[in-house]
């Protein structure tokens, strides 16, 4: 009686299709079991409030929430907020993110910015203005005095005279004086009057009244 020969023997194709589908979906389910570790799937947390707090002491608190931390931002200055203080946070308080993403912290800078002053005499009250509030200086105040050129005559920086060039806090007082033109005898009254009110309008600009 001749014997028979083994099943695997008798069926390879069968055998070796049977075992790729076995491996294929055992690698499957690994690499589904991979993707639930490394990204937390189900292991939600919830964002703690930590603006307006210290640097250290926000790091501590994402930490003992489980949470990472990243510094988005740390050269902007807010005066309504403690230098190197929290001033934002994405995600908001209260949102639910998973543990392997971090929140982004932006941190108020240690001081302001400061920039090179511009010349501002010598030149209309809204050429100066212009100027300067393009570079960001946002406390200005504005007065005139009798002279026969309605321009910038003066300018101090909280309280003291500066030269162009020189490094200004971006919140810095400036304070302007300008001429009106009243002591410019040769100006047709009516040019002279419409000069003038372009001046008041430039000064209500800023909220201040001659």
């Amino acid at each position: 009686m001749t014997k028979k020969a083994p099943f695997q023997d008798r069926h390879p194709y069968l055998v070796n299709s049977v075992l790729i589908i076995v491996a294929l979906i055992a690698s499957i389910f690994i690499a589904m079991l991979f993707i639930d570790v490394f990204t937390s799937h189900g292991q939600e947390k919830l964002v703690p409030e930590v603006r307006n707090m210290p640097l250290e002491e926000a790091i501590q608190k994402l930490e003992d929430a489980g949470l990472a931390w990243e510094i988005s931002d740390s050269t902007n200055f807010n005066e309504s907020f403690k230098p190197g203080y929290i001033t934002d946070q994405d995600p908001k308080t209260g949102s639910y993110i998973k543990a392997v993403r971090p929140v982004f912290l932006y941190v108020n800078a240690m001081h302001p910015r400061i920039v090179s002053f511009p010349k501002v005499t010598e030149i209309s009250l809204s050429m100066a203005q212009s100027k300067l509030r393009d570079m960001g200086f946002k406390y200005i105040e504005v007065d005139t005095v009798p002279s026969k050129q309605m321009e910038v005559v003066k300018v101090l920086v909280d309280g003291r005279p500066v030269i162009p060039g020189n490094g200004v806090a971006i919140n810095a007082r400036i304070h302007i004086t300008v001429g009106d033109g009243s002591l410019n005898t040769g100006l047709d009254d009516d040019f002279l009057g419409t000069k003038r009110d372009e001046l008041i309008d430039s000064m209500a600009d800023e909220d201040f009244e001659l």
